[in-house]
């Protein structure tokens, strides 16, 4: 699935299109912006960017939308005070150079799954011209805290620039409309390309090549290290790849999927009763729970395991971003089906007490490996605290047609 955001006054709105979006382009591969404008009118190509973005709502489900801007327009500066791995960098520095902005967010699974192409792209092309610079515009609060970043920053093994764009000026200035994005900027500081969304790796990486090219025409990409990896482009037939549970967010902002009757209380720490079926596609509280915008909290401490959030989904693997909320390690214990998480359906994350019972040892505030089954199935979960403390922001999913990546 991917994550769309939209700006309606204050409000940010999510759009889920399709389950993954691994493949193909919209029919237009092109994104042509009245080519007969003259110079000194080009800028208002800009305008048309958010209606390109608009145009994924539009797209039938997984599919994505990128290929080349006509005409290429000026791209604005990187604005931004912080800085991880390079000293702050403009682009007149980058003049000359092919760079590759990249908007991530470090707890968006969606973001995750691309990172495996930006190292490629890194460390195969940096070599000959490329600078890859990492825009990183967060979705939750604790997502702008420096010191986050930076641990995400180095574990997931980034060597190039990256900038905090906390006030989303950079989002803004390039009229973003979803996490992950690509722009490319040829060797004049021109957007010459962009993509948003997942997938059509291969195509984004000869696009990389044509813009080097044009910068240094003697360069070769003919050699075995540059052949494209066979599942760069691949093509995942809506036959074939099943519709996982959407993005499931649980704080009242964007709680769309609660069964508890009534919602969730914006004011006060409640007791909630979860309905005895929770429908597909859908979460409940049970138990003591303070609901905030973004998260539920779990106040209070427990050895009975008594206070849950149950999710009934359908999807190969899940996703939770969570975290204790003074980064001391607590344990959340996981359920699936009424039972602990055996090995071979247990994510990364998850351990196993000596009781037999499996939790996930939450700390930091981040993306949570949680459940990789074997196969793609409808499934109940259900997570419990024993510590207060501890909040759940959302659920993300992948489904039968998910790339490989490294979890951590």
């Amino acid at each position: 699935m991917n994550d769309y955001r939209q700006k309606s006054g204050h409000q940010l709105i999510n759009w889920e299109i399709g389950a993954l979006t691994y493949t193909q382009l919209t029919a237009t591969r092109s994104l042509k912006f009245n080519v007969g404008m003259l110079p000194s009118q080009r800028s208002l190509a800009w305008l048309f960017l958010p209606l390109a973005a608009a145009l994924l709502t539009l797209a039938p489900a997984g599919r994505s939308l990128g290929g080349d801007l006509v005409p290429r327009t000026p791209a604005p500066e990187l604005t931004g005070k912080v800085w991880f791995n390079s000293p702050p960098l403009s682009l007149a520095q980058l003049r000359g150079k092919v760079v590759l902005v990249d908007f991530w967010e470090y707890t968006c699974i969606n973001c995750i799954r691309t990172f495996p192409y930006l190292r490629r792209w890194n460390e195969l092309y940096a070599p000959a011209g490329l600078i890859v610079v990492g825009v990183h515009t967060p979705e939750f609060a604790f997502a702008k805290n420096p010191a986050n970043v930076a641990n995400a920053v180095k574990r997931f093994g980034f060597s190039f620039p990256v900038v905090l764009d906390n006030d989303e000026a950079i989002w803004n200035a390039f009229h973003n409309a979803a996490w992950p994005a690509d722009f490319l900027i040829d060797k004049n500081g021109r957007i010459a390309y962009m993509h948003i969304g997942e997938g059509d790796y291969g195509d984004t990486e000869l696009a990389i090549r044509k813009l080097l090219k044009e910068a240094r025409p003697g360069l070769d990409f003919s050699s075995t290290r540059y052949a494209i990896p066979g599942d760069a482009n691949a093509d995942m037939d809506a036959s074939v790849c099943r519709r996982a549970t959407p993005e499931t967010y649980l704080g009242f902002l964007r709680a769309a999927n609660l069964a508890n009757p009534g919602g969730e209380d914006q004011a006060h720490e409640v007791h909630y009763l979860a309905p005895q079926v929770v429908p597909i596609d859908s979460f409940a509280l049970q138990g003591d729970w303070q609901a905030g915008d973004e998260f539920v909290r779990h106040v209070r401490s427990s050895a009975l395991k008594q206070d849950a959030v149950e999710l009934h989904y359908q999807a190969k693997t899940v996703y939770l971003v969570a975290g204790s909320d003074d980064g001391q390690t607590k344990a959340l214990y996981v359920t699936q089906d009424g039972k602990s998480l055996p090995p071979d359906s247990s994510g990364v994350d998850v351990r196993t007490d000596a009781k037999g019972d499996s939790y996930i040892a939450l700390d930091r505030k981040r993306m949570y490996y949680v459940v990789n089954n074997r196969e793609f199935g409808e499934h109940t979960l259900a997570l419990s605290p024993s510590a207060s403390g501890v909040s759940l922001y959302s659920f993300t999913f992948g489904n039968n047609c998910e790339n490989k990546f490294a979890h951590k």
